[in-house]
């Protein structure tokens, strides 16, 4: 198998087609043309995954460069793939590669909570992916995550788990001795905000949650 970065627009619509359409539910995938958008100008970072000339997963990263954040904003293997290491090769392939290009201080993405979204055959095992994340060191941010409407016309997700993957150590606000990150909320905050503004096109008024404390502890899965 053999896990490669992308800017090309026919990959990115073979990855939709083949990836991402039938793994996402509507509401939490954007549509093409937004997606080729993103591509061209520059803040979106694609992966695949390929074996014998066929697409076997994807990963696509949206670069806020202001913020100095990147969202996996989805990780995917084709259907009929799942639980043969193609998600594993992609996310480490994916992670290192991003890291080592565009320096973030921080990798985030987001799943569905297993205890609010039950899955299903299509969209997968929420316990299973969340899981999949904790093994590799991801650590949820304790925050009532909602993801923003990424379609006109569509509808904001609640009941995400905002994932912390990958993290600058001089950005943290501290490292307790049992390995938990301490996030500064301000950065963090900005990002959401961009993020939202991006997705919605739209400026939110105030975030779909409480006031943040100072920092969040990112516990060890």
């Amino acid at each position: 198998m053999h896990v490669r970065a992308t800017t090309s627009a026919d990959d990115l619509a073979r990855v939709y087609a083949d990836v991402l359409r039938p793994s996402f539910p509507d509401d939490e995938l954007a549509d093409l043309a937004v997606l080729q958008h993103q591509l061209t100008a520059g803040h979106l970072h694609v992966v695949v995954a390929e074996e014998a000339g066929a697409l076997r997963g994807a990963a696509l990263g949206e670069w806020f460069p202001e913020q100095g954040v990147l969202l996996l904003a989805h990780l995917a293997v084709a259907p009929g793939g799942r639980g043969g290491g193609v998600g594993g090769a992609l996310l480490d392939g994916a992670v290192a590669a991003w890291r080592a290009e565009l320096d973030p201080w921080l990798v985030v993405a987001e799943v569905e909570d297993p205890a609010v979204h039950p899955g299903s055959p299509a969209h997968g095992d929420p316990t299973a992916r969340l899981r999949f994340y904790q093994r590799r060191g991801a650590r949820v941010l304790p925050v009532p995550y909602v993801q923003p409407a990424l379609r006109p016309g569509g509808a904001r997700v609640p009941g995400l788990l905002l994932l912390a993957l990958a993290v600058r150590e001089d950005r943290l606000a501290g490292v307790e001795p049992d390995g938990t990150w301490l996030i500064p909320t301000p950065p963090l905050d900005d990002f959401l905000r961009a993020y939202y503004t991006s997705a919605e096109g739209r400026a939110p008024a105030s975030l779909p949650w409480p006031p943040l404390p100072p920092t969040l502890a990112a516990r060890p899965g």
